[in-house]
């Protein structure tokens, strides 16, 4: 497995749509990645973007996204990067529709699979808690899909607390590995070489590494790539 642009097993900070052009094409065999939600204030679905403590990281999303999160040029720059399109993309209720008219749009597959948050903020003043948050699965036919994992596996639902319960940084979305190790084993094979354009602290990227996985991560925020480098640096070595 090979990117002569760019160096595997490598983080690389910035504008992820400007590093994505130097990916070569058809060299991504899986992408798994959350990008930043809208998060409009008058939208109550956000990914738990709204709090005060995460205002910072919200500057930051702002000065390259704008207020919210358009993902047509994103999904259409990594179009030209895959094998076969073959995508795992945490969203909101907000931008579910964007993702589905662009699978239908170019024939993929796709399904809607639902983290369900044991603990939700306990807010319900005019509508239903937010206790639920989106992954898009969306498959070109051709894309790797290892059915052989037992049952288990393919459920469309997990079920995970929010906040500091299983998070090992101190990245305001910071995603439990578990779900993302699973799709990673069902959606790709070792060796597979895996990109994370919004690789946050790290968690695909450690998931890859364990799985016996080749990756590629972008970030926007210097200090995100340091905590992800030093997750990975410090994976016990017998992994590698």
């Amino acid at each position: 497995m090979e990117c002569k642009m760019l160096e595997l097993n490598k983080i690389y900070q910035g504008d992820c749509l400007q590093i994505i052009k130097n990916i070569d094409d058809k060299s991504i065999d899986l992408i798994v990645t959350d990008p930043p939600y809208e998060y409009i204030s008058k939208s109550p679905y956000g990914g738990g973007f709204m709090s005060n403590e995460n205002k910072k990281h919200l500057v930051a999303i702002r000065d390259s996204f704008g207020m919210s999160f358009n993902p047509k040029d994103f999904l259409q720059s990594i179009q030209r990067i895959m094998k076969k399109f073959n995508l795992y993309i945490y969203t909101n209720k907000s931008l579910l529709t964007e993702y589905i008219n662009f699978a239908e749009d170019n024939k993929y597959k796709w399904e809607i699979i639902v983290w369900l948050k044991t603990n939700p903020v306990p807010i319900f003043n005019g509508h239903y808690l937010i206790d639920k948050e989106y992954i898009l699965y969306i498959k070109e036919a051709g894309a790797t899909f290892n059915s052989n994992l037992g049952y288990d596996n393919y459920f469309t639902y997990f079920f995970h607390p929010i906040g500091r319960v299983g998070k090992v940084t101190n990245h305001p979305t910071e995603k439990s590995i578990e779900p993302i190790k699973r799709f990673i084993r069902i959606s790709s094979n070792e060796n597979d070489l895996i990109l994370d354009p919004f690789c946050g602290s790290g968690t695909t990227l450690v998931a890859t590494k364990r799985l016996n996985r080749n990756y590629i991560g972008i970030e926007l925020e210097p200090k995100y790539v340091e905590i992800a480098n030093r997750r990975i640096r410090e994976l016990p070595q017998q992994l590698f």
